[in-house]
């Protein structure tokens, strides 16, 4: 492959209902996470023209939701995880970008009623998040996460050699009266430097296209107490 192409392959917090607040934490899992900046402008990112028709442009990427360890609108966390995408390549193999990829992802508020947003913090040891002004009409948080060049992606999967974005989301109390808690989900809505076309749910990996919902898709781990992939 050309190193013109962008990858090649190299092989409250209050307490819920029923007891204490349950989290999806998994200590050692992932490290230096970088916290999002809360008031940087999004990201304008440049990515080069594939130099073939065959570029890795093209390659298929796969995603993963594995949250759900707390009740829905209590302190609760999820991962979303990167891989490329199950059986488009020779098992084993290791792609290395030689340009960002970069994903855009919302964190959609659920309650309608609430017009405050839900306490929230990103962070990520595989490249930057920027974090976009609060949609109050959409109840909406966009994220840009850029994964930088020079960084490893194996197949799709929850493993801490798979690129991830860890979701902390605070209790979801709104101040909103009458209007209760504030529940999230999570969309993956484009990505630049290649293609998603497949999300790993509880039974496996299936097909998907953007956008995708993680209310839809649900958490990887069905064993979580909540893995609706609603937070």
């Amino acid at each position: 492959m050309s190193t013109d192409e962008t990858a090649v392959r190299d092989t409250a917090e209050a307490t819920p209902p029923g007891g204490p607040r349950a989290r999806n934490d998994r200590p050692g899992r992932r490290h230096l996470l970088r916290g999002a900046s809360w008031a940087a402008p999004a990201l304008a990112v440049s990515v080069a023209a594939p130099a073939v028709a065959a570029s890795p442009h093209d390659i298929a990427y796969g995603i993963s939701f594995d949250g759900g360890g707390g009740a829905n609108g209590y302190f609760n966390s999820a991962y979303l995880n990167l891989g490329w995408a199950t059986g488009t390549q020779p098992a084993g193999t290791v792609l290395t970008l030689t340009e960002p990829l970069v994903l855009i992802i919302d964190v959609v508020g659920l309650n309608t009623a609430a017009r405050d947003e839900r306490s929230m913090e990103f962070g990520s040891s595989d490249g930057a998040i920027v974090r976009r002004t609060y949609n109050q009409a959409t109840r909406t948080t966009t994220l840009v996460w850029t994964i930088p060049v020079g960084r490893r992606i194996p197949v799709n999967g929850t493993a801490p050699a798979n690129p991830d974005v860890l979701f902390t989301f605070r209790d979801g109390a709104s101040s909103t009266s009458g209007a209760g808690r504030i529940t999230d989900k999570i969309v993956v809505r484009s990505v630049t430097g290649g293609r998603i076309t497949e999300a790993l749910s509880t039974n496996g990996p299936i097909p998907a296209n953007l956008p995708i919902d993680s209310s839809v898709v649900k958490d990887y781990d069905r064993r979580a107490v909540s893995p609706d992939g609603i937070y």
